[in-house]
């Protein structure tokens, strides 16, 4: 389970929030491009996020995300587009050397590659709209008392 802490600064709906929390160093390997914003201070980051708990503009939370989210979206976004470069190289250097036009196969691994590589960003781009937002959320779990605020800054030193 993956914890940070932030202030709710604005509510969409009654079951989601927008909580400003300080980037970690968890954010720079974090694969939830499209639930959290980099605010232009590049220190803070606002995330959207499931409000369970009814957390009102103000609130210190706590927010939560399961590691085997976390580690499903980083495959996703970080391992599938690497295989599929791999996969499109190994096909155009195939192709490239059984045709006997004089094309060089390092060239077409190299452009079928890059075709598949992009493929499936596209792909994963195109299929994560499918997929419920709720279902890669980060939540609110708990509010969290004034003192614990202060000891989680301490923590992460601030």
């Amino acid at each position: 389970m993956m914890e940070e802490v932030g202030t709710v600064i604005e509510l969409k709906g009654k079951h989601l929030a927008l909580v400003l929390c300080e980037k970690s160093s968890t954010c720079k390997n974090c694969a939830s491009l499209e639930s959290c914003k980099v605010s232009d201070d590049n220190r803070s980051m606002i995330v959207e996020s499931h409000n369970a708990i009814g957390a009102e503009v103000g609130d210190k939370v706590r927010l939560s995300i399961s590691s085997r989210k976390f580690l499903s979206s980083s495959f996703l976004v970080y391992i599938v587009p690497l295989v599929a470069l791999i996969i499109g190289a190994v096909i155009g250097e195939v192709v490239g050397s059984r045709l006997d036009n004089g094309v060089n196969p390092d060239l077409l691994a190299g452009i079928f590659g890059i075709a598949f590589l992009a493929g499936s960003f596209l792909t994963i781009k195109i299929g994560t709209k499918a997929i419920p937002k709720d279902a890669y959320l980060p939540r609110i779990i708990a509010k969290v008392p004034e003192e614990d605020v202060f000891a989680e800054e301490l923590k992460h030193g601030h």
